[in-house]
């Protein structure tokens, strides 16, 4: 009987206490702006936020948002504010400002310190410049009151308007809702010079008051030369921050040239039938196109170990071509840069398909091939000048990351402003490296010899000429030495083009050894040469690391409108 008392007991207090708990919310009891419009049309925003603390949400205090930039006639400006005062309860209160993307957040409370529940009163004080409208037959104050954007409901929300003294109201209005809507739910009084706006029934979350007033001109002293100067800033900061950043960097781009970027005297370039010594046909590539471009310098090394008879290439299918490691190959005539690679790819294993898909052993042989080029044939024949470099890339960043910044409307001359700047810093990416004496003298050597390459035929009917040197003749052994060079130096078609006509019983009747089966099913030379060389581009870049990308796709005004805004809540 006891028992059964207790219980009762126990179910007669849970329901008299919920309903307290379920009262007992956080809230927003209520917010009220005052709103002083000074003559020299900057004005003083009062806010005072009668909160309920029931340390859920609020524990430590509030946050107040505030935007950072609104728009007029289609321009973004931003708001100067200057923060006056912060209380709670009547006493001053720390807080602290962030400022990040397009908002101010205001964070009041000590982090140390957790409020008592209850009611807590809040006043943030601040004032801002410049936030008279101004027509042509009037003047107007739009402010949103409260933001749209609190946590919270607010049970009660009042503006009061003081305009300078003599100001003639010509219009008035108030919207209440969610950002974008008309809402009416307001009532409109006036106390002397004050204007005041009270709403009428409780706002939700995300809803907010904001209010109007229209008043004949000269009451508020019209924009200042000092004001306009600094709008017209506002608005040309981007646009002049992107010409001189054009300007300054072509002197600087131009200076870092005439002092490190020019190139020595180069001699004549003539035919030369031999390589440079001691350059394989992925250095040759590397010395002549200053850097490693594409894949050809590893397509042209994989022809290479073909030719010296250390792998045997087999074109199966437009993206798949298979390599298998032959025994016997002349591998002392290999650089240290392809025996490498050929161990590093073959390591355990006879055979390797490329375009079977990423492939590790060949990622980590090709990287590895790459740096050995890269090292061994830079710095001797280049001055990359990486100083120049560094610092052109860090003034061009710093340029951009200013104009989008002080950007206020972006436009297609900021874009093409941007663009310009990048297409500069490409270019002197590009020159600024120079060539060291031993590397141009390198390269004019190349460039005779891919003259050689790609006119073959022209120089040796030139030679039956009394006095011409004569070019070595054509044959099946130097048209096969000589072929991975050409794919290097991008001259494959018409080195194999003089094959075909200058030995043309020879070239009929050619089949490299080094070419599986599938080879035969190719009507010319070129043929066969142009599917392997695409076949084998389209298999390294399989047999690399793959990346992702995602990509996902008068009456007039409404509640969210004009300035001020933001929203807050607790923390």
């Amino acid at each position: 009987m006891m028992l059964r008392s207790v219980f009762a007991a126990l179910i007669a207090l849970a329901a008299l206490a919920w309903p307290l708990s379920a009262s007992a919310r956080e809230e927003i009891n209520d917010f009220t702006v005052e709103i002083d419009v000074r003559k020299s049309g900057d004005i003083l925003v009062t806010e005072t936020i009668d909160v309920t603390v029931e340390g859920r949400q609020i524990r430590r205090g509030i946050f107040r948002d505030l935007p950072r930039y609104y728009k007029r006639d289609g321009v973004r400006y931003s708001y100067d504010y200057d923060i006056e005062r912060i209380e709670r309860d009547g006493k001053g209160e720390p807080y602290t400002v962030d400022r990040q993307g397009n908002g101010m957040q205001i964070r009041i409370g000590d982090a140390d310190v957790f409020l008592d529940h209850g009611r807590h009163d809040y006043v943030i004080e601040y004032s801002v410049k410049n936030q008279v409208r101004y027509f042509d037959d009037y003047d107007e104050i739009y402010w949103n009151v409260t933001g749209n954007y609190w946590f919270f409901p607010i049970e009660h929300a009042r503006a009061v308007v003081r305009l300078p003294k003599g100001a003639k109201v010509v219009s008035t209005a108030a919207y209440t809702g969610r950002q974008g809507a008309s809402g009416r739910a307001y009532r409109y009084s006036v106390s002397g010079n004050a204007h005041i706006f009270e709403t009428t029934k409780e706002l939700g979350q995300r809803e907010g008051l904001t209010v109007a007033v229209g008043f004949e001109k000269g009451v508020v002293d019209p924009p200042s030369a000092a004001d306009k100067r600094a709008e017209w800033f506002q608005r040309n900061a981007s646009g002049l921050i992107l010409a001189s950043a054009i300007a300054l960097l072509s002197l600087f781009y131009g200076w870092a040239f005439i002092r490190a970027g020019q190139d020595p005297a180069k001699g004549p370039v003539f035919p030369r039938y031999e390589p440079p010594e001691g350059l394989s046909p992925a250095a040759t590539h590397h010395v002549y196109r200053r850097k490693l471009s594409g894949h050809d310098a590893l397509i042209a090394t994989i022809l290479n170990l073909g030719v010296k008879d250390a792998v045997k290439i087999d074109a199966e299918s437009k993206k798949k071509t298979k390599l298998t490691l032959l025994e016997g190959g002349r591998e002392e005539e290999l650089s240290p840069a392809e025996r490498n690679f050929l161990h590093g790819v073959f390591n355990r294993r006879e055979e390797f398909t490329l375009g079977d898909g990423y492939d590790s052993a060949f990622t980590h042989a090709y990287k590895k091939f790459q740096r050995e080029i890269g090292r061994k044939f830079g710095k001797p024949y280049f001055k990359w000048n990486a100083g120049y470099l560094i610092l052109g890339a860090v003034l061009t960043i710093i340029a951009i990351i200013a104009a989008i910044s002080f950007s206020v409307g972006w436009t297609w001359a900021h874009t093409a402003g941007v663009g310009a700047l990048a297409a500069m810093f490409a270019a002197f990416a590009y020159f600024i490296p120079a060539p060291t004496p031993h590397g141009q003298k390198t390269r004019t050597e190349i460039e005779g010899f891919r003259l050689y390459l790609k006119t073959a035929e022209k120089i040796y009917l030139d030679a039956v000429k009394v006095g011409s040197d004569a070019p070595p003749p054509m044959t099946v052994e130097r048209y096969e030495r000589f072929l991975p060079y050409a794919v290097a130096l991008g001259v494959e078609e018409p080195w194999t083009r003089h094959f075909e006509r200058l030995i043309p019983e020879e070239a009929a009747h050619y089949q490299p050894r080094w070419v599986g089966a599938h080879g035969g099913r190719y009507s010319s030379l070129h043929g066969l040469n142009s599917a392997l060389v695409a076949g084998m581009a389209t298999g390294v870049a399989s047999a690399l690391p793959q990346s992702s990308s995602s990509s996902g796709s008068g009456g007039g005004g409404f509640s969210g409108g004009g300035g001020g805004g933001g929203g807050g809540g607790g923390w």
